[in-house]
Order: C-alpha cells, then structure tokens, then sequence
C-alpha cells in the first residue's frame, strides 16, 4: 500500500513538472512571437546579396532606410582599408554607416600572376576613429568609449553632440575576433524620439558569423536560452 502511494506522489509530481516546463515553453514563444512582431514593425529586412551576407553579418536596418547606396555616404575611404563600408539612408530623418573587418584565410595568388598588395591596415577602432573625426570634425576620444549591452551583443559606445544631430558609434568585436564592425548612425536632433527605439532594435537583432548564418537562412540568432552561440563572440572592443 505505501509502495502504491508512494508511486502515485511521484507521478503527480512528474506530471506537474511537466505542466509547469510546457506552460514556460509556451510563455517563452509567446514573447519571442511578440517580439518578432516588434521588430519587423520597426526594422526593415535584412540587407541580403551582397558584401554583408558574403561575410556573415546580419543586419536590418531601422524602418524606412533604404540601402545599401550604391556609394558610401560617409566619406571617400581608401580603397581595401575596410572590407565593408556601406550606408543605409531615409532621407531628412537618419543614417546608418556600416564599416567592417572580416579576417578570412588567404588565398594564393594564381601561377603568373603576382598578387597585389592590400592597403596597410591599422587598429579598425583606431581607424574608425580617425574617420569619424574627418568626417565630422569631432574631437573623439577612444578612451571615452562605454561598454553597452543589447540582448547577446556587446559594444563600445560614443555619442556625439554636433549641434543639430546627434551621431551615434557602436563598435563591435575585439581585437582578437575574426569580426569587427562599426554602426554609424546619423540624425538630426528632432528626430531622437523616432529614431532612438528603431536603433535600439536594430543593434538587439544584429549578428555576425554562425549566428548570422542561421539568422539569413532564416532561423534564430540565439541558441535556446538565450545564449549567444559558441562561435561568435561577443566581447568587447578591446583598445
């Protein structure tokens, strides 16, 4: 009789556990749902055929941006000094200025034909920098960078007060990771309150290397749990 009794408590309790697991797992997908909702709301698709894809790094822009153009907006950059340089534009309200390193095995250059050389290459935040300062006659300061979190990503953040915009960098990757990102975005001070959320979702839902190659084909840039997947790493700039 105990044995009996004994066995039905622990059935109860099996059965309860699994009640509670499935009502967690439904919770669960109801907020991913609701998030997916959110973003596609307010990020366009992601920028797909072309160097981003090629080299693994998913993004989607903030809603109304169209892009990329067809020249970089920012400023004339040196040929081979990033692999990426990509803008992102709606008109009169932002812009998003994509700079990018992928380190990749090197191919051998073929029978006969000598291979050229790339551009010399210095620190890619220091390099990023140094454009930004160019380009907006900005005194930035690397050292002046915060760390910020959003969702699985990392970055270094700087904004920049220029009277009537803000612009804002976000700096990806460190010194060690195969790849290293920049996120420009540029507008005018009226528009903070449109912009600031689309930007904010823009930076949650942004992945590169394994992450970005399950995201393009259409699956989740996150393992279950939440947690960023082993490949890619997500760790700081380190300057």
């Amino acid at each position: 009789m105990k044995r009996l009794v004994a066995t039905a408590i622990g059935a109860v309790f099996v059965i309860g556990c699994g009640t509670q697991n499935y009502e967690t797992r439904l919770e669960r997908t109801l907020e991913h749902m609701k998030y997916s909702k959110r973003l596609n709301e307010n990020l366009t698709d992601p920028a797909t055929k072309g160097k981003l894809e090629e080299l693994q790094i998913f993004l989607r822009p903030p809603k109304d941006m169209t892009g990329p153009t067809q020249t970089f907006q920012m400023a004339a950059v040196e040929p081979g000094r990033f692999d990426v340089e990509s803008t992102f534009m709606e008109p009169e309200k932002q812009s998003l200025h994509v700079l990018a390193r992928v380190d990749r095995p090197k191919t051998a250059a073929k029978k006969g034909v000598p291979k050229a050389e790339p551009p010399p290459r210095g620190d890619f935040a220091a390099d990023v920098v140094e454009l930004v300062k160019n380009v907006y006659g900005a005194d930035v300061d690397i050292t002046k960078f915060k760390e910020e979190k959003k969702e699985n990503n990392t970055f270094k953040h700087l904004q920049l007060d220029l009277q009537a915009k803000y612009v804002q960098i976000y700096l990806y990757g460190e010194k060690s990771s195969p790849h290293k990102v920049a996120l420009v975005f540029e507008y005018p001070k009226a528009e903070r309150n449109y912009v600031d959320p689309k930007m904010g979702l823009c930076l949650e839902s942004f992945a590169v290397g394994e992450r970005a190659r399950r995201a393009f084909a259409g699956g989740e840039t996150e393992v279950e749990g939440g947690e960023p997947a082993a490949e890619d790493s997500s760790e700081p700039v380190a300057f």
